[in-house]
């Protein structure tokens, strides 16, 4: 799950919390997750995978230290603790949509990912 997440923001969302906050479906269709504080970090959280989809697991959990980087951007690192993994991230929110983008290696391999907000629930 390389998606994102991320720190306090500023200006208004400070009052709020970040832009990136609450639940997103990923661009494929694939997963559904909910981004929350856990800590002083914050959590993607796979709230749904759809039936058959391997790779994924609800539950599956990235925490994300992330700090402003610019208006609704964030960067810093994340990691995934099912793999094992730690990325450097990137997140950037424009109204309804979320772009997030994930490296490993360096920046060898990277990865970016288009989320679209979902409601309360999903």
């Amino acid at each position: 799950m390389a998606a994102a997440l991320a720190a306090l923001g500023a200006g208004n969302t400070a009052l709020a919390g970040p832009a990136f906050l609450g639940n997103w479906a990923r661009g494929d269709g694939k997963t559904h997750i909910r981004v929350e504080p856990c800590g002083a970090e914050f959590c993607g959280v796979n709230t749904w995978v759809k039936p058959g989809h391997t790779g994924e697991k609800v539950g599956d959990t990235l925490v994300a230290d992330l700090k402003p980087a610019g208006a609704e951007r964030w960067s810093g690192s994340a990691f995934d603790r099912r793999r094992d993994r730690h990325y450097t991230m990137r997140v950037q929110v424009a109204g309804g949509r979320m772009t997030t983008d994930g490296c490993i290696l360096g920046g060898m391999m990277c990865q970016s990912m288009h989320w679209t907000r979902l409601g309360r629930a999903n």
